[in-house]
């Protein structure tokens, strides 16, 4: 190779092309002739000339056949092999094409001394082994050097047989000539053969590049595949739980309506305004749930509208927290209010901050029984920015890792089954999620099983600029 210290992949390919083109390629004319041309000079040149070809043919092709399978193995095994070994090997299989050359080559130089054509059958024979070597033993420099002299040999005799004194070393001397030609053109081949290896070796990098890049985005396409059926799939069972708490209320309206109305045609509605008060309630939370559904269709369909205004953050959080307190009184769960001194007005869509306290503060109180619920309120940065950090704590059965993945994911829930202990659209901290992102924040959870979590809503001090959901 043209190249002083090849890689180990550039020894690799090139023992690889050579295996290839050796005896891929010329095997089978190389054995034709060399079967052949002793049955030539036995027919054309009187006496046993034709024994020692015979002989060396068949040697060589012996010597041939195992020095294919060794290097074919050789081939298989490079990938396993460092570039000293390679180079090592190579230098070994050298020495058997020299071997081989020398076989098949210099039976054809004692056709010299035969009667005539014998010498012309020699010299033929000989500058074919040359040009085989020239186009095949340009590997290595010293392919070419071990190889070639037995062809010199071969073909200076021949050549000299067609003279006598003088007329004789000249046709010698024009047949070493010739091989040396065969030397040059060898050497200057060496550049197109690595030039060759180099190309085939990039073409090999490109192709592998390109697989890896194809499994990557086969791997990416499987990934969104399962993405997409989960979505799917989880979408179902939630459209199947909301049918069932679209039903619940709607029931309860439509059953106590028509109690009312059979009250008033018999005339006893002492039960009445209790009832009417059950039907309110009931439209209430079918309300409430048709409002998370619409919320959420707005984000994700990039149609969220933020309307900044400046208020005062802690009067907020104050009214928040007292709307939940009696829930969370009927579950003799106390509330608590840590909020940090001067803080100072806040610029934010002030019905969409509510929302998403409310929406955390109702989700602490729907599951904390006999604990605490406490609301904290301090600054805090947002990258550059000035914020706020809100904390809802609360000292109830917790959630799990595994469901804490999946927490905001829409369409999920943590309790998908018919006989859940909590009603709702499950959608609550997506939406709150998203309506924090939309006002540059965001909504982080921490939890452990069996003791509390706590949701922390960061939102910037100034949010003038209404944001879409992503």
């Amino acid at each position: 190779m043209t190249m002083a210290e090849p890689s180990r992949r550039t020894w690799e390919m090139t023992i690889r092309r050579f295996a290839e083109v050796a005896w891929t390629r010329h095997g089978p004319t190389r054995y034709t002739s060399v079967a052949l041309t002793p049955v030539l000079v036995a027919l054309l040149t009187p006496g046993f000339w034709w024994v020692p070809c015979a002989i060396g043919a068949a040697l060589g092709v012996i010597v041939d056949l195992r020095t294919q399978k060794a290097f074919f193995r050789l081939s298989e095994e490079a990938d396993k092999l460092d570039a000293a070994q390679l180079r090592s090997a190579v230098g070994r299989y050298v020495l058997a094409l020299a071997g081989i050359t020398a076989a098949y080559v210099l039976p054809y130089s004692a056709l010299a001394f035969a009667p005539q054509p014998a010498p012309v059958i020699g010299l033929l024979f000989c500058a074919g082994a040359g040009l085989i070597c020239a186009t095949l033993h340009v590997m290595t420099r010293t392919m070419i050097f071990y190889t070639v002299p037995a062809i010199l040999i071969g073909l200076m005799l021949n050549a000299a047989a067609f003279g006598e004194g003088i007329t004789a070393l000249v046709l010698a001397a024009m047949g070493g000539l010739l091989g040396f030609n065969a030397i040059v053109a060898a050497r200057a081949g060496a550049t197109s053969f690595g030039a060759l290896i180099q190309a085939r070796l990039n073409a090999e990098e490109a192709a592998e590049e390109l697989e890896r890049r194809v499994h990557e985005r086969t791997a990416q396409l499987s990934v969104a595949t399962r993405r997409a059926q989960a979505a799917n799939r989880a979408k179902s069972v939630f459209l199947a739980n909301m049918s069932h708490e679209l039903r619940t209320p709607l029931n309860a309206v439509i059953g106590y309506s028509e109690i009312i109305e059979e009250d008033l045609a018999s005339g006893e509605t002492n039960e009445s305004a209790a009832d009417l008060g059950k039907i309110r309630g009931a439209a209430g939370h079918l309300l409430t749930l048709i409002n998370e559904v619409l919320d959420l269709s707005r984000i994700e369909a990039g149609k969220l509208d933020l309307r900044p205004t400046e208020f005062d953050i802690a009067a907020v959080l104050r009214g928040a927290l007292d709307t939940v307190r009696p829930m969370a009184s009927k579950k003799r769960t106390a509330c608590q209010i840590n909020f940090a001194p001067d803080l100072g007005p806040m610029v934010a869509d002030e019905t969409r901050v509510r929302q998403c306290v409310l929406n955390l503060l109702s989700n602490a109180a729907k599951f904390t029984e006999d604990g605490v619920i406490a609301l904290d309120l301090r600054p805090c940065r947002i990258g550059s920015a000035k914020g706020v950090a809100i904390s809802v704590r609360d000292t109830g059965k917790g959630i799990s890792e595994e469901d804490l993945a999946r927490l905001f994911q829409p369409f999920v829930q943590v309790d998908v089954t018919k006989t859940r202990a909590h009603d709702g659209a499950g959608l609550g901290l997506v939406i709150t999620r998203r309506l924090a992102r939309a006002m540059g924040g965001d909504v982080q959870a921490s939890s452990k099983l069996g003791q509390g979590s706590t949701f922390t809503l960061y939102l910037p001090v100034n949010a003038a600029r209404p944001a879409i959901a992503a």
